[in-house]
């Protein structure tokens, strides 16, 4: 694990001394514990700190009292004085005054990159660049006294002839990386090497080989150092994963990550690869672009960050998480963050957050490139991500000027500590000279990310107005949106055929219609006419058959246009229409009676006897039909498209009576488009953004727009490149108009478009509302045209019918529909309609 992590999470000791002693390593060291974060750190960080004046902070420690920082850094002052106090790599201070502690002043010839617990309590490991410490000769690695400062002389490392960039005590050995090729004059070693804990002699249990440099061939690219930079010890003590410059791990490709099984005897390459840092990032400027790694509390997953390029669809400039469960030759990431250029440089991980630091501009950036493309929130330097899917959550005390960056993040029991190379949290607004700390008490835990489930209750927003349409088919086409404020009109393409009608007819689509007559009402959408369903062959006819309650009376209309070139001329095409059996439109010729490419409407009415039957004939060439209407006659129901209605279902056939909830700010629910319900919040699109107000099953909060891409402190920033931290808004919010359904599980946000059948999604966090910028399929899944609904309980989502009012659900599992929807509910079924604008579960 990264000096951060390890030191600071002590798991339950019984739970790691089984699990180290299992592993053969022992328990020597204190367990490792998760920092039982409930909350994310406060913005403001703490006065009790001290100023380190120059170089940048690589490492720190929490040593119980006191705090144990490292860098390259060679003066430090208490805060509030103008006295220099020398300090060259290593210092510690007061954890409850930030004064610096005089009794530990070791004397360190060269830089410091790492600082772990030692064996004992009371002592420290150090490793970096440095041959001498208090005079004594440690190269590279040395164990100290934390209360004095002096060399623990009992341990005695070996001389490593290169850099040592990580540290990692698992129970009874020390595990070192960094760019070595020997850890003594007689013992080769390639960037990595295990120790015994408490003499420093060398042994064999870590003896992986890291070499080649991966983006220098010999001939061009930025050469470096090969080995390890950085290592993660998964706190439970069975995993270490290794990054840094090189493509190669016992001579077998792990191109800058190798993942490591911590067994009883030997440390050994895991079953594990990923291609996904093999591509070259700004290879003129960088060899290896991998930066720090850490593990999650509960060595579930571990967060890899880099710098390198824009994105274009590497690992460059990127936060990733890696699942510890996953197995294979091509691992791929769960989540990925982009800045779009900038470079991260430290991260380490709560229950709550996982918090990156480095010099970024915007988060959430995967298109743009030193620039904010669309979904860029802007993070001055460092942020807190969500951990289900790696966008930014509100935290956002800021980092500016961001200098080289913050390049050490430690996760402790009590908060956050940020290692930096400039002075202020903010923007100049609270000097801490390259080191500061942020406490956990006065921080807010994030958005709850909790939804409601069945039994309970459904809520419909943006009811439809009250109509007597009983169907609406688009035949041959897909879903066309109403323009009148009732149902929409059923999709009948070749992909989700209507079920009304029976099989082998076809399907044809043309353009828009040039004109349409005095007969088609007023509102009917014209894109009706621009496809029909024609019937090739007599045998059988095309026939269509619509449920409707025996003894209602209904007006049957058809809209028709002749549209294929072939049959323009008068005589080329006749058809006879018949209705409950008695025909209705005898020997009809379009062409003849209103003309080629024009677009009518003929009526009838009729009592239905349990179905209205269409039948068409043929007479010349081949019948066609391009929209059928059936509507009730009489006065439609009085009623409210703006309404707020609730009924209790118990997810499978017994649904509850239908009751209003007040909606006091009459707030125009008729134009919303798709919405959620998460952690006592609802989310909902309208009027092509976001917004968001607080719902506890009666009582609507004030809505506010969610824009987490502007910040009135940030905005109005200069970056001190050229452009300031305001983001871009994401260009999901340009899809906003054309949702249909919206529903949110497990850190991600699925919607569905009118005229498409895909089922689509994206990262959202309820904390602050960011949407993630990229925009997912979702594979192998169709028949989303008609969605007018879409709501998840547990292992079973459920779609409203935006046509027929049906509610049908599916099995879900694996963040998809795992088979066809069967229907549950509807106004054929049980009399019981679904549709609205906006369909939920809440409490």
């Amino acid at each position: 694990m990264s000096p951060r992590s390890t030191l600071t999470r002590r798991a339950l000791a019984a739970l790691a001394a089984v699990t180290l002693a299992a592993a053969g390593i022992g328990a020597a060291a204190p367990a490792l514990a998760a920092p039982n974060h409930t909350t994310v750190v406060k913005a403001v960080p703490s006065t009790a700190t001290p100023d380190i004046k120059n170089g940048t902070v690589n490492a720190i420690y929490d040593a119980g009292t006191k705090i144990i920082a490292a860098g390259d850094f060679t003066t430090v002052r208490n805060r509030g004085t103008e006295v220099d106090i020398t300090r060259n790599y290593l210092l510690a201070f007061d954890k409850a005054t930030g004064t610096v502690d005089t009794a530990f002043a070791p004397t360190v010839d060269s830089e410091v990159s790492a600082v772990i617990a030692g064996p004992t309590a009371g002592t420290v490991f150090i490793g970096g660049k440095f041959n001498t410490v208090n005079g004594i000769t440690r190269r590279k690695v040395a164990l100290l006294n934390v209360s004095t400062g002096a060399v623990v002389t009992s341990f005695a490392t070996p001389a490593f002839n290169g850099a040592v960039k990580d540290l990692a005590l698992a129970g009874s050995r020390l595990l070192v990386g960094g760019i070595f090729t020997t850890a003594g004059n007689t013992t080769p070693r390639g960037g990595l090497a295990s120790l015994n804990a408490t003499t420093g002699a060398v042994d064999s249990y870590l003896t992986t080989t890291l070499t080649e440099n991966h983006n220098y061939d010999g001939v061009s690219g930025a050469s470096a150092g090969v080995g390890a930079s950085k290592l993660a010890l998964s706190p439970n003590g069975q995993v270490l994963v290794v990054i840094g410059n090189f493509k190669k791990a016992d001579g077998v490709l792990h191109d800058q990550i190798v993942r490591l099984d911590l067994g009883a005897t030997a440390a050994t390459i895991a079953a594990w690869n990923t291609t996904r840092y093999t591509p070259r990032c700004a290879w003129w400027a960088f060899d290896s672009y991998m930066r720090d790694i850490a593990y999650a509390p509960d060595s579930s997953y571990f967060v890899v960050v880099s710098t390198g390029a824009p994105n274009a669809g590497t690992l460059c400039d990127a936060a990733a998480r890696w699942e510890t469960a996953a197995t294979g030759t091509d691992v791929q990431p769960t989540w990925v963050d982009y800045t779009g250029g900038d470079t991260f440089l430290s991260v380490d991980i709560s229950e709550q957050a996982v918090y990156v630091g480095g010099h970024s501009r915007w988060l959430n950036n995967s298109f743009g490139g030193d620039s904010p493309g669309p979904g860029a929130v802007g993070r001055a330097s460092i942020a807190a991500l969500d951990p289900s899917n790696g966008l930014p959550l509100s935290w956002n005390p800021g980092r500016h000027p961001r200098g080289i960056g913050a390049s050490e993040m430690l996760v402790t029991a009590s908060g956050l500590w940020v290692g930096s190379d400039t002075a202020f949290i903010g923007n100049f607004q609270y000097r801490r000279e390259r080191i500061a700390f942020f406490p956990l008490t006065g921080g807010n835990a994030p958005h709850p990310t909790t939804t409601a489930t069945l039994p309970g209750n459904v809520y419909r927003a943006g009811v439809p107005v009250p109509t007597n349409v009983l169907y609406r088919v688009n035949a041959g086409g897909s879903t066309v949106a109403a323009t009148d404020n009732g149902p929409d009109w059923a999709g009948d393409d070749g992909g989700s055929p209507s079920p009304y009608h029976n099989t082998d007819s076809s399907t044809a689509g043309y353009g828009t219609v040039p004109t349409v007559d005095a007969t088609v009402p007023a509102g009917t959408p014209v894109a009706l006419f621009s496809s029909e369903r024609w019937d090739p062959g007599s045998a059988p006819e095309m026939s269509w058959q619509f449920p409707v309650t025996a003894g209602t009376e209904v007006e049957v209309r058809l809209y028709l246009a002749n549209r294929y070139g072939g049959t323009a001329s008068p005589g080329s095409r006749v058809f006879n229409v018949a209705l409950e059996g008695t025909t209705v439109l005898a020997n009809l010729d379009l062409s003849a009676s209103v003309g080629h490419d024009v677009g009518t409407m003929r009526s009838f009415t009729v009592v239905s006897d349990g179905s209205v039957d269409l039948d068409f004939g043929h007479v010349v060439e081949n019948p066609l039909i391009n929209g059928i209407e059936i509507v009730k006659t009489g006065p439609p129901p009085a009623g409210n498209a703006d309404d707020v209605q609730v009924r209790s279902y118990d997810g499978a056939t017994t649904v509850g009576a239908t009751s209003t909830v007040a909606n006091p700010d009459a707030t125009a629910w008729s134009t919303a488009r798709g919405g959620f319900w998460v952690g006592g919040t609802l989310f909902y699109g309208m009027n092509g953004a976001l917004w968001r107000r607080t719902f506890n099953g009666t009582t609507f909060g004030t809505p506010t727009l969610v824009d987490p891409y502007h910040d009135a402190y940030w905005d109005t920033v200069d970056t001190d490149s050229g452009q300031t931290y305001a983001g871009s808004t994401v260009n999901f919010y340009a899809e906003i108009p054309n949702v249909t359904a919206m529903f949110y599980t497990a850190g991600r946000m699925y919607y569905t478009l009118s005229g498409s059948n895909e089922l689509y999604w994206r990262w959202f966090t309820p904390d602050s509302g960011v949407v993630g910028a990229d925009r997912f399929t979702v594979a192998g899944v169709g028949g989303m045209a008609d969605a007018g609904g879409l709501f998840l309980s547990g292992t079973t989502l459920y779609k409203v019918n935006r046509s027929t009012g049906d509610l049908s659900s599916t099995a879900w599992a694996g963040g998809l529909p795992t088979g066809s929807f069967t229907v549950r509910s509807g106004p054929t079924l049980d009399g019981t309609d679904w549709r609205a604008k906006v369909v939920f579960v809440a409490p």
